[in-house]
């Protein structure tokens, strides 16, 4: 646990206590004065809570209980102001909560590994309950998994981005690879988990192209699953960059190529519980290849629709994109 955090969660418990005591003996002063420190402090917390990465569902379940906690202590106090304020945060925190765990989660797309179908900027929304209800803030499962189809652009925690997964976690049958292949994934795998991971990892969207039991080949940018290839139809080419339709089990979308990876080669035997996530930024974008399977203990959800565009700060935001994510 963060020591600041720490010493910030228990700065603001004193203040509360205080601002109890305050206003029970009617010092308005003092207690308008705990308020105010306490707000300043609430605000440090938020961004320290940021700056960690902690799980926002499992904060706002805490801030939940904690409001219906206050409910329940105004009423035994006889403190209006805190049961009425109490009693209104904990309907408005429960709303939230419920929506976000359980309906659909906002989500930024961070990068370009996407593109053309997700830009940079682009906020879409993440249904939660596509592959299963989970409790919030925790990867335990309330309802049956419903595992994620071939094709669906899903969010997920890889495990490069947790620092306590090991390699075989993400490639579960890294020893019958031969001993070359086992030390160059392994190598990379662990490098990029030294540059990239957190204790509760970091959210990734890609396109799901394996399932468990596919067998997965890839040679340049062409791809076979269980021996069928895909279709590829060329739309365009401008200044060396190709755009090209994809279609996987009948459903169709873009892929984005440059000629990097050409002559690239990978084969996967995906296993049970796992599955083979890439980009369609063919190009630029960090991916199964490079990172192995990612678990359905890790899932997310699914991502659903763009419902905003803001690619900046200095730009304003737009709902030009807004579309069903194919």
């Amino acid at each position: 646990m963060d020591t600041a955090l720490i010493f910030l969660l228990i700065s603001e418990t004193i203040g509360y206590l205080l601002w109890i005591l305050f206003t029970k003996k009617e010092k308005s002063f003092y207690r308008n004065l705990t308020s105010t420190l306490m707000f300043l402090v609430s605000l440090v917390i938020l961004y320290r809570i940021f700056v960690l990465n902690l799980d926002f569902g499992l904060i706002l379940s805490v801030a939940t209980l904690l409001a219906a906690a206050s409910w329940i202590l105004g009423s035994i106090l006889t403190i209006d102001e805190l049961r009425k304020e109490s009693k209104s945060y904990f309907f408005i925190l429960l709303a939230i909560t419920c929506i976000r765990s359980f309906a659909y989660e906002p989500y930024q797309i961070p990068s370009r590994s996407m593109v053309p179908g997700l830009q940079v900027g682009d906020f879409v929304l993440v249904n939660k309950h596509a592959y299963g209800l989970k409790a919030p803030g925790t990867n335990y499962l309330i309802t049956d998994l419903q595992k994620p189809k071939r094709n669906d652009v899903a969010v997920f925690i890889p495990p490069h981005t947790l620092c306590n997964a090991s390699p075989l976690e993400a490639r579960p049958d890294l020893g019958v690879l031969s001993t070359a292949q086992s030390q160059i994934f392994l190598n990379k795998f662990l490098k990029l988990q030294k540059d990239k991971c957190t204790t509760n990892g970091i959210k990734y969207v890609k396109r799901v192209i394996g399932i468990p039991g596919d067998e997965v080949e890839v040679k340049g940018y062409e791809i076979w699953i269980n021996g069928a290839k895909l279709n590829h139809e060329l739309i365009s080419t401008i200044n060396g960059e190709s755009l090209i339709k994809e279609t996987i089990d009948n459903k169709t979308h873009f892929i984005r190529s440059l000629g990097l990876t050409e002559y690239a080669q990978h084969k996967w035997i995906v296993p049970e519980g796992r599955y083979l996530a890439i980009g369609d930024n063919r190009d630029n974008s960090l991916d199964s290849r490079a990172w192995g399977y990612f678990s359905e203990d890790t899932l997310v959800g699914k991502a659903e629709y763009i419902w905003l565009h803001w690619s900046s700060f200095s730009d304003l935001p737009t709902f030009s994109r807004n579309q069903r994510i194919e």
